[in-house]
């Protein structure tokens, strides 16, 4: 897996943030193709680089129109092949919106010509499907804190995207601002703080910088990489655990809050039945889950169940390597099999989802067609 680390310092723009991204391996060629395909404009992109792995563009478009968020999204309606891009970028454009105070049907983004406009959020995020990066972390940033000659420092624009991400600013009173709403944007949607990055070697890195000489900045991208998995590494995971001690929930409420958390993205979710003190009987909810699912599944614990604090910690698990498969059975219907392996053996297991919804179609014991399915599985037909 490859991991993208971007680290900024001074002033930071999208052109900076995208010839770092030229810089590690974008192309230029098809981000301008699928730009032309886009906006049904002809687009220039003038990249340069240095030898100190210093990276400056510019997206030049001869066309300069403001649009508003519906504008917007009209260019990517037919494009059903650009589906993520197409999240992301109106993400980007919506965040902008909001911050400006602006309706859906006002003019509040340049399509060209700027670097916050349209082209150039979709260009950073043609980059970013391009290089397939699994997540990118972002190390604390900058930002001046103040007043200047003319406004507040940031921008109510600036504060007003910045709050809605999960970043690390580090604000500086005295200093002027780094952010511009489109590098926000960017940052805001596709990062997060970057935290501790394991063992991981560096597979690449690359500076973008501004060419207009003035205000000078510069943002950083570097590429983790971990090492290739072997089967013994592939048995390794990491997952956070949550937890809270309860003794005023019914079972039916912990059921329901089981059930929504399973759907929500938790790996595993069960309750254990405790005594607290002064010998009330209990239960603990315990979730195990990825780190990006964290947060949403707090927010669940505390809306469904009368938790008002929880524990989370990270742990390491060991998981056999799994693969998944559909077996016939005789009557026709087909059953989904988990299949794990460790040391050269090979076990099968039924999903619980499948034998119960033939147990419905067919009126059989789940027994039945879960012994059956299994055994097909493990190539053991003669003896069904």
């Amino acid at each position: 897996m490859r991991e993208l680390n971007i680290q900024g310092k001074g002033k930071i723009d999208c052109d900076m943030i995208l010839s770092a991204l030229l810089g590690l391996g974008a192309d230029p060629e098809e981000i301008r193709e699928r730009l032309e395909k886009i906006f049904s404009l002809p687009v220039r992109l003038a990249y340069e680089t240095q030898e100190k792995k210093e990276n400056g563009l510019r997206i030049a478009v001869s066309l300069q129109e403001e649009i508003g968020q519906k504008r917007a999204e009209a260019y990517f309606k037919d494009i059903e092949e650009e589906s993520r891009l197409k999240e992301n970028v109106l993400k980007m454009t919506a965040l902008i919106r909001e911050a400006a105070d602006m309706p859906e049907d006002q003019c509040f983004l340049s399509l060209t010509g700027s670097e916050t406009s349209l082209v150039s959020l979709t260009a950073l995020a043609i980059a970013m499907d391009q290089m397939g990066f699994s997540r990118c972390g972002v190390c604390e940033l900058e930002e001046g804190f103040g007043i200047g000659k003319e406004k507040m420092i940031p921008s109510k624009e600036i504060l007003g995207i910045l709050g809605k991400s999960s970043l690390l600013i580090n604000f500086s009173i005295g200093q002027g601002e780094n952010f511009t709403p489109g590098s926000a944007a960017f940052l805001a949607v596709y990062g997060e703080p970057a935290g501790k990055t394991g063992g991981k070697r560096i597979a690449g890195w690359s500076l973008g910088v501004s060419r207009e000489g003035k205000e000078q900045g510069m943002v950083r991208a570097v590429v983790l990489e971990e090492e290739k998995d072997t089967p013994e590494k592939k048995e390794n995971d990491q997952v956070q655990v949550l937890e809270t001690n309860v003794d005023d929930c019914s079972g039916e409420q912990l059921g329901y809050a089981i059930e929504r958390l399973m759907k929500a993205g938790a790996l595993d979710a069960s309750c254990f039945p405790i005594f607290m003190k002064k010998g009330r009987p209990a239960y603990m909810l315990q979730v195990i889950c990825k780190k990006e699912n964290q947060e949403k599944l707090e927010d669940i614990i505390f809306c469904e169940t009368t938790s008002i604090g929880l524990r989370r910690y990270e742990e390491n698990r060991r998981i056999l390597s799994r693969s998944f498969k559909e077996v016939t059975l005789k009557d026709g219907h087909k059953v989904k099999i988990k299949i794990c392996t460790h040391h050269g053996q090979k076990f099968c297991y039924p999903e619980y989802d499948t034998v119960r919804k033939v147990c419905e179609e067919t009126g059989r014991p789940y027994r039945s067609i879960y012994d059956e399915a299994a055994a097909l599985a493990g190539g053991f037909d003669n003896d069904i």
